[in-house]
């Protein structure tokens, strides 16, 4: 259990962010000291060293070094050091997704006949492509255009999920469709892929093809959360993952 108050917070978020924004005020009525760190600005060792917990909600390269500082100085981190680095390339993550059950589509190094998606061996170098360039390439999925986005949150005792559906990025904006509704077989794989990781939360992008049945096409640290109902989830996250006194 975390401790209960006055204990200094980094969120390595943009302030902005809506979610995050609200389980801040949460944490700040709590007792606590929370600060937003810009993830796209450098972060130093003389900032890891003034905090209680960072939370990395959203990792790119820079910070790496500070991340591990962290590891190195016993201070906690949100997500651990090991998954955030490894969860970072794509083709590590679809190879947990298959480790816990999920279905994946096949990665092949060569453009495939048809439409397909193009990816980046690393998160942060750029979104997906439909038919585009990529350090690899899976053939696209037949469905209609949207995403499952399931999201997981560690809560100190269980683990808490929740789904949303939304237009598919490859087509254009994202935008909010409605929530989805709980799948037990797939929701029971996400928790396992939280407590065999060490997690604190993650999300997990799906497609549902023409024979309902899902596949998982991505692994994402630097989930948003949004219109999922997870902000207690996330505070309690935060709060249990505290170092005690």
């Amino acid at each position: 259990m975390g401790v209960g108050g006055d204990s200094r917070i980094g969120l390595l978020c943009k302030n902005d962010q809506p979610v995050f924004s609200t389980v801040a005020e949460r944490l700040r009525e709590a007792g606590h000291v929370v600060q937003f760190l810009d993830p796209r600005a450098p972060l130093s060792t003389s900032q890891i060293d003034d905090l209680s917990l960072l939370v990395n909600k959203q990792v790119f390269p820079h910070a790496l070094p500070a991340l591990r500082h962290a590891r190195q100085t016993g201070t906690p981190l949100w997500n651990n050091l090991p998954a955030t680095i490894a969860f970072s390339s794509r083709l590590v993550g679809l190879t947990a997704l298959e480790a816990v059950g999920f279905r994946t589509p096949p990665v092949q190094f060569t453009k495939p006949e048809g439409e397909y998606v193009a990816k980046d061996f690393l998160i942060w170098d750029s979104d997906p492509e439909l038919n585009g360039e990529g350090d690899f390439y899976q053939e696209l999925i037949p469905t209609e255009p949207v995403d499952y986005k399931y999201y997981a949150v560690h809560d100190g005792s269980r683990v808490q999920t929740a789904g949303r559906r939304v237009t598919s990025k490859l087509y254009g904006p994202k935008r909010f469709l409605s929530r989805a509704r709980d799948r037990p077989r797939l929701t029971a794989r996400l928790r396992h892929l939280v407590e065999r990781a060490d997690l604190g939360g993650v999300g997990v992008d799906f497609v549902k093809d023409a024979q309902n049945r899902f596949w998982a096409v991505d692994i994402n640290l630097a989930a948003g959360y949004r219109n999922t109902g997870l902000e207690s989830a996330l505070f309690e996250s935060i709060t249990a993952s505290l170092p005690t006194r």
